[in-house]
């Protein structure tokens, strides 16, 4: 029997991206159709293999795929627009969002870890900006107020009574 890998995905409003997270594996065999992925393959004598039926149609000739680290695809979808989900049919429990490529609609214009067409790998650009070190004025660096001045008068409760009561307290002058 076959184990299943996880795999991680991510979409633009034009494309897909998938890493299926095995390294070094062999006997590899991929299907890609434009409406489903297959694969099976081999990573230290375990066998893995896969089949999803993609939730719209991807175009086929422009897709890719790349083995240097882990598999990853970039899909080309044949008509854009945002998936709501990878696949036809129910939740993967093996089928994960990949947040550090995710972009959503109200990101359009951010850069997130982009995927690399051309050497089809790697993580990009890393900005370890706003890791602290800023100047930029934060409205936690204010100088708090001191609490109520001491007036040497302290409010107590009493036994049954709801109300406070003011209660003259011995100065140490």
């Amino acid at each position: 029997m076959s184990l299943k890998p996880d795999v991680l995905w991510a979409q633009r409003p034009d494309s897909v991206y998938l890493t299926v997270d095995l390294k070094d594996v062999q006997d590899m065999k991929v299907n890609l159709e434009s409406t489903k992925l297959s694969m099976s393959g081999k990573v230290n004598g375990n066998s893995y293999e896969f089949s999803l039926d993609f939730f719209a149609p991807i175009k086929r000739e422009e897709s890719k795929f790349t083995t240097k680290r882990l598999v990853e695809f970039y899909l080309k979808k044949e008509d854009d627009g945002e998936w709501t989900s990878l696949q036809k049919g129910g939740k993967l429990p093996w089928v994960k969002v990949d947040w550090k490529r995710w972009q959503d609609s109200d990101d359009e214009g951010e850069t997130k870890a982009a995927f690399n067409q051309d050497g089809m790998g790697g993580m990009g650009d890393m900005n370890f900006g706003g890791m602290g070190g800023d100047d930029e004025y934060d409205s936690d660096d204010e100088d708090l107020p001191d609490l109520e001045p001491d007036t040497g008068v302290s409010t107590a409760m009493s036994g049954g009574d709801d109300a406070p009561q003011k209660v003259e307290t011995d100065s140490l002058d």
